[in-house]
């Protein structure tokens, strides 16, 4: 594939925070890819640049990527690290390797006159919707989601049907119990209140019998952790106390997903609670990053049974896809995941598609939509 030209601009999130996308024009068409980032992120991810400057980088290597004739993306991807040259994509910012990758692959799509999901795979499979329906805002001394995914899926539509309709009981639930809430949301439009982790958790409870839901959780434990203990607003937890009070409230609760319980070095507590718990996918975020070394350590270790895939935390497709990988070889159930600061790109859905996750955590509502319903068009194609 031989590309005609590439420009490059600022887009704005869902946040109203500016990012970058990049189009990539061929013979065929132009197609585009813009990234989101996270309000909660690892220490670990790549690192992103700001736009402006992570243009000025790029028109370094612009022509590079004209002159060249293209035939994979895993070609692309180690043209990119090459002329980054460090771990991290320090220098070119892994947010813009990430569209140019990104949008290198949906023109390789394009190329073949076939969908992004039909590109990347000959078998592709819808996944369960994982939807934040209550959270917190930044650095709240709580959990800071909430989550929704269904025992049994008919169809993604039926799905994604009963969570709208528990995460509208669920606000009427909520300003029931809390009397300053005022149907206020956050970054992904999931309901804010100022009721305890168990007050939402019973309300969670009640509603999500009734559309035969499984609740899940993200701690965000990284949030929460400083000088040796989890801060809560109403209590403070060492280790141990942290591991127990989750435990507890998994049991009380039936809780099926646990994201981050505890802070992305601590890989002994996340095995000790999973080997307790073998009927609730723990899952990794900020513990693995999207990276295949930490994956492996958590592996070794049976620290997880789910794992969080964010392209935008290691800054190309390949990379992406090796994790994947790597991860379905252990049996692991996958999470691709969308970020709080998100774009109207519908790449995701096509990502997971494709590849065959397990899960797409998506939110329920706002921009969360757009891809939403672009899981909902596919459906209807594969049917």
């Amino acid at each position: 594939m031989k590309v005609e030209d590439i420009k490059t601009r600022i887009v704005f999130t869902s946040s109203s925070k500016p990012t970058l996308e990049v189009e990539v024009k061929t013979i065929k068409g132009s197609v585009k890819a813009s990234i989101p980032f996270g309000t909660s992120t690892g220490n670990f991810e790549v690192k992103n640049l700001e736009p402006k400057l992570a243009f000025k980088t790029f028109s370094q290597f612009k022509d590079a990527l004209k002159w060249q004739e293209w035939s994979s993306i895993k070609e692309v991807d180690e043209f990119l690290k090459r002329v980054d040259g460090t771990e991290d994509f320090s220098r070119m910012g892994g947010n813009l390797a990430l569209a140019i990758s990104i949008a290198f692959l949906k023109a390789f799509a394009l190329e073949e006159g076939v969908e992004v999901f039909e590109y990347l795979s000959k078998k592709p499979r819808i996944p369960l919707p994982l939807c934040n329906v209550v959270g917190t805002w930044e650095k709240k001394k709580t959990f800071q989601e909430f989550l929704l995914f269904p025992k049994h899926q008919k169809n993604f539509f039926d799905s994604i049907e009963k969570i709208s309709q528990a995460y509208h009981e669920i606000a009427l639930e909520l300003k029931r119990k809390d009397k300053s809430f005022n149907f206020g949301r956050n970054w992904e439009s999931a309901w804010v209140c100022n009721l305890t982790n168990e007050d939402i958790l019973e309300i969670l409870e009640e509603i999500s019998k009734k559309y035969d839901l499984f609740i899940g959780l993200d701690v965000a434990a990284n949030n929460l952790y400083e000088i040796e203990h989890y801060h809560y607003f109403d209590k403070k937890l060492n280790r141990m106390e942290q591991l127990n009070y989750l435990e507890e409230l998994i049991k009380k609760f039936k809780i099926k997903y646990v994201e981050d319980p505890f802070e992305e070095n601590d890989f002994v507590s996340f095995s000790t609670l999973q080997a307790r718990l073998p009927n609730t996918l723990i899952c990794g975020d900020d513990l693995l990053v999207t990276n295949l070394k930490r994956l492996r350590a958590a592996i070794d270790l049976k620290a997880v049974r789910a794992v969080i895939i964010k392209p935008n935390q290691v800054g190309t497709l390949s990379d992406t896809i090796k994790f994947f990988e790597e991860a379905k070889k252990h049996e692991l159930k996958t999470v691709i995941s969308h970020r709080s600061n998100e774009t109207d790109d519908n790449f995701l859905a096509h990502l997971a598609v494709g590849l065959g996750s397990d899960f797409a955590k998506i939110g329920i509502s706002g921009e969360r939509i757009v891809k939403i319903n672009e899981f909902i068009r596919i459906e209807e194609k594969l049917s």
